[in-house]
């Protein structure tokens, strides 16, 4: 980040993290700044990086996506497959999240299927890589909080 967030700038990301779609003038009236300025604040914060991307939350399970399970994959020891593996990873469309992590696994995805034959599958075609040594598998079953529900500021 070029320069440091003020107190302003913690307050434009916290509107804009719980609703991005609000107009410019809703949330600078929220905020009582002027439009003007408030679009130049988000400008800079786009430019420093603070701000990313701009993103519709979507309930998967309207769409027929109603199973979601954390598999968790231990990789041999090959750095190098471990690395094609999450760039192959990458390309699962039933993979919402690929995250690397410590202890018994190296991998763990979030997995979002139509059902018990896709997620079947999709742990099959998982056990046929060559450089996974081992899967685990834990089913969703409720989720409490979501992550775009995470605002800490």
């Amino acid at each position: 980040m070029k320069g440091k967030a003020d107190s302003v700038d913690i307050l434009i990301l916290k509107e804009l993290r719980d609703n991005s779609k609000r107009s410019i003038r809703e949330l600078a009236q929220r905020l009582k700044i002027h439009p003007n300025t408030l679009m130049q604040r988000i400008k800079k914060l786009e430019r420093d990086g603070l701000i990313q991307k701009y993103v519709a939350e979507i309930d998967y399970s309207k769409l027929g996506y109603d199973l979601h399970a954390f598999v968790s994959i231990k990789v041999n020891k090959d750095a190098k497959s471990k690395w094609n593996l999450v760039e192959e990873l990458r390309t699962f469309k039933d993979i919402a999240a690929l995250y690397a992590t410590t202890g018994s696994y190296d991998i763990v995805a979030i997995v979002k299927t139509q059902n018990s034959n896709t997620l079947t599958a999709l742990i099959s075609e998982l056990n046929k890589k060559p450089y996974v040594v081992e899967t685990n598998t834990t089913l969703i079953l409720y989720p409490f909080k979501h992550a775009y529900e995470f605002n800490p500021l």
